[in-house]
């Protein structure tokens, strides 16, 4: 009963919370890829080379080049079937000229029914994903900022086969063209990747080592500010590598009695993706988002996402206290996620 949960848990890591039919989705480590607390995910995760309001360098390290004070910025998320996404972002500056931003990212989809091959029912399973990561930018000149950051990645996805761990790195780069326009570049989850084994559930004969890719994003951002108007709008475009590993069982002929031949191979693909933000100071104490996000551009019905928040800036000189929520329909209307966040200013 254990091995048959343990396969309904590996299903439900692989196919994505989204929709089925994108290529991009299916993939190790999806959960990374949803955004990262409510700003980003107000305006379509197009982030990569915005700073108002806050560093996430979650999306580019080189924007804590950009980091000029102490931020604290702590979110969670309200999720259908079961799940919960969770984030805590701090920014460090490193006078004169570097930031250092560290975050946590948490993922987690509890009560999944498990069953036998028969139907019937065996336990409720659950899955947690860790990622965390340390970002460092600095200013070369007035006009370039660039970064890295470390990822390590720690996840639980049943108790017979340990903790699925990896690391990986970013590095970014974000050129200022005028001083209203930014240009940036990321090369996101270098080598990242879960490895796991399954030998303690089912012995030296079934059970394995594996290791399973998280995919390799490229990400080419742009952003424009109008200051008279209070106005930011964002965009980007990103090409999105993954490698899988293909079996294939074959029969093999003539034999008595027949064999089982099975072979593998590693599969690349890749997918393209877009992103588009805007951000709107309408108040000093008000602040409005919106976004819209393209998982896949070969099924952009299937795979579009949009969003839209708000921030609230509390009238209170400690702290300087903001109260953000943003709302994500997800791809094909199937749910909605309202993600809620506090911002501290230390």
């Amino acid at each position: 009963m254990k091995v048959h949960s343990f396969w309904i848990v590996a299903l439900m890591i692989m196919i994505p919370v989204t929709d089925a039919v994108a290529q991009s989705g299916g993939f190790s480590g999806a959960f990374t890829r949803m955004g990262f607390g409510p700003r980003g995910m107000a305006m379509g995760n197009a982030m990569g080379t915005v700073t108002q309001e806050g560093v996430y360098a979650h999306y580019n390290p080189a924007l804590a080049g950009f980091i000029d004070g102490n931020q604290v910025d702590m979110s969670t998320a309200l999720m259908s079937f079961d799940r919960s996404l969770h984030s805590i972002n701090a920014t460090f500056p490193l006078p004169p000229n570097a930031g250092l931003n560290i975050g946590l990212l948490n993922a987690n989809v509890v009560d999944i029914d498990g069953r036998t091959s028969s139907g019937y029912h065996t336990e409720y399973l659950s899955t947690h994903e860790f990622q965390f990561f340390a970002a460092f930018g600095i200013r070369i000149n007035p006009k370039i900022r660039i970064g890295a950051s470390v990822k390590l990645h720690l996840a639980n996805f049943h108790e017979d086969t340990g903790n699925a761990t990896g690391a990986g790195f970013d590095a970014g780069i974000i050129y200022r063209a005028t001083p209203n326009w930014r240009l940036g570049f990321t090369a996101q989850d270098m080598i990242s990747q879960y490895s796991w084994n399954t030998t303690d559930m089912y012995g030296t004969q079934g059970g394995r080592s594996r290791n399973d890719p998280i995919p390799t994003r490229f990400r080419f951002s742009t952003s424009y500010v109008f200051p008279e108007q209070g106005l930011l709008l964002s965009s980007e475009f990103e090409i999105q590598r993954q490698s899988a590993e293909y079996q294939r069982r074959q029969v093999s002929d003539g034999a008595l009695p027949p064999e089982s031949i099975t072979s593998s191979e590693d599969v690349l693909t890749s997918s393209l993706l877009y992103r588009a933000g805007v951000s709107w100071s309408a108040h000093e104490r008000l602040t409005l988002r919106g976004g819209w996000e393209i998982m896949d551009l070969e099924f952009v019905e299937e795979t579009q996402k949009i969003s839209a928040g708000v921030s609230v800036h509390l009238p209170y000189d400690a702290m300087s206290p903001s109260i953000d929520y943003t709302y994500v329909r997800e791809p094909m209307g199937i749910s909605g996620i309202h993600v809620l966040a506090i911002r501290l200013k230390l």
